[in-house]
């Protein structure tokens, strides 16, 4: 696989030796993520014994390490060396939640580099090879700030998009039990007390990630969205998560998941959550399809994924939504060479191959970053398909949801504050108020009141922790989006 992306990398006219006397070593930080375990796997049947990444050497004469942390220590481990005076990383794992606080940095200074000049630079990118187009616009504006001069800086190059808040269902459970696709959250709810209550089918009804680690609020982000429910109140800078419909949001999620999910709720993280449904322990994954990759291949087969649920009153679905990505550090002494990396590790190819299984016992997958090529790759038969029925519609009408990014409505916000340098602190709260509900250890108007509390007392909403170009409407729409980003022409 790792010369199938060399070849393809030989087809960009730069030159990807032009680094190559000069003994680079480069460092990266990573999570323990299928994005990072991917290119540190040596594939099925090769003689040479060679990780994927190592091919890049290669190509470019330029070594690659990483350093990989597991992710429920990531994100602080990561801040910590970036705000560093020694930071070891030319680049880093990113991802669309604590981006604009790496862009905010140090009081304005910035712990990444941005990459838009890296793209116009001939030397550097065949801007019709890298193919910027095959992203999402809303995607690159997600992972782009603004100055304080009013440039807009891109933080990282996407690898993964995600849609929060899909629903897995367990067809042969279902059809046991006689129940339809649910199509609100109502519906979700019942169709979890029937599984759970039921003697006819031995899973619990429901799963989906409730630890208090920061992303796993992400699907209750959802439906605290669908509902209605709002963050923080821009111009007053107050925390509104507490209010009616965000708490009746939480009430619902909470006591669906302690009810009717497995033992001891509150600690389910990502790989727990996707591997109870995968043991068959449940029988409704309330998740993002792009981690399905972990789930077993059978059970796999045996799925339907549904695409964003209704509110309550009948609301249209509001998605949350994640990216994963690259970045080059501000404190690199490489970013030419981090550059070609980021390329090369995020090209079409290096996408195919981690979006989709590649060879026998190969890893479970987490990319998609360019679904609408990747899904045509599919279709041709060259690669194998993607995970679960409906997926590719699922994935559609999730992303169709999500809020934000959106030049046609730019009063539209994301589906969290990731606009702002304090969404982590943010979330961070609601993700420890929704997993003690989950628990049983409090009531949603207990749990959100707190959060609250501490959001404003902490200051995080204060302008200067937020500063107003963070949170301006018309951030991104006063300049030229194909030529900042290299999209013309492709």
């Amino acid at each position: 696989m790792g010369e199938k992306l060399n070849e393809h990398a030989r087809e960009a006219n730069i030159n990807w030796e032009q680094f190559s006397d000069d003994d680079i070593t480069l460092t990266f930080g990573m999570g323990l993520h299928p994005y990072s375990t991917t290119f540190s796997t040596t594939p099925e049947g090769e003689e040479n014994n060679k990780a994927v990444k190592d091919y890049f050497t290669d190509l470019t004469g330029i070594e690659v390490e990483y350093e990989i942390v597991s992710e429920d220590k990531f994100w602080s481990e990561t801040e910590s060396a970036l705000s560093s005076e020694n930071n070891p990383y030319d680049g880093i794992m990113n991802g669309l939640w604590p981006s604009g606080g790496y862009h905010y940095g140090d009081n304005g200074t910035a712990w990444v580099r941005d990459l838009i000049p890296y793209i116009n630079d001939a030397s550097l990118t065949d801007k019709k090879w890298l193919r910027m187009g095959d992203y999402r616009r809303q995607t690159i504006e997600f992972m782009s700030y603004p100055n304080a001069d009013g440039t807009v800086e891109l933080t990282a190059l996407p690898n993964g998009i995600e849609f929060y808040g899909g629903t897995a269902i367990h067809k042969p459970t279902f059809d046991t039990l006689g129940l339809s696709e649910p199509t609100n959250f109502a519906e979700l709810e019942s169709a979890a007390k029937t599984i759970a209550e039921s003697s006819d089918v031995d899973r619990q009804g429901i799963v989906s990630r409730t630890s208090s680690a920061t992303l796993s609020a992400a699907n209750w982000g959802t439906m605290f969205k669908t509902y209605g429910g709002e963050w923080i109140d821009r111009e007053n800078r107050t925390a509104t998560l507490n209010e009616e419909k965000g708490v009746k949001s939480l009430e619902r999620f909470g006591n669906m998941l302690n009810k009717y999910g497995p033992t001891d709720p509150g600690s389910y993280d990502w790989y727990k959550n996707n591997n109870a449904y995968s043991n068959g322990d449940v029988g409704i994954m309330y998740s993002t399809p792009q981690t399905s990759g972990i789930v077993d291949t059978e059970v796999m087969q045996e799925t339907k994924w549904l695409p964003p649920l209704e509110g309550p009153d009948g609301q249209d679905p509001v998605a949350d939504t994640w990216v994963w990505a690259t970045g080059i550090t501000a404190t690199s002494d490489n970013p030419e060479a981090a550059w070609l990396y980021l390329q090369w590790a995020n090209s079409r190819m290096a996408n195919l191959l981690l979006s989709t299984r590649q060879w026998e016992d190969d890893g479970p997958r987490a990319g998609y970053a360019r679904f609408d090529y990747i899904k045509d790759q599919i279709e041709q038969g060259n690669a194998p398909p993607v995970p679960g029925e409906g997926y590719i519609e699922a994935f559609n009408q999730g992303m169709d949801a999500v809020p934000g990014g959106k030049p046609d409505k730019p009063q539209e916000y994301p589906p969290v504050p990731v606009d702002t340098p304090q969404n982590m602190n943010i979330m961070r709260r609601a993700a420890g108020a929704m997993s003690s509900v989950v628990s049983g250890q409090q009531t949603a108007q207990a749990a959100l009141d707190d959060a609250a509390s501490t959001i404003d007392d902490e200051g995080f909403l204060s302008e200067e922790s937020i500063p107003q170009r963070y949170v301006a409407d018309d951030r991104f729409l006063d300049r030229d989006y194909g030529q900042q980003y290299g999209t013309n022409g492709n």
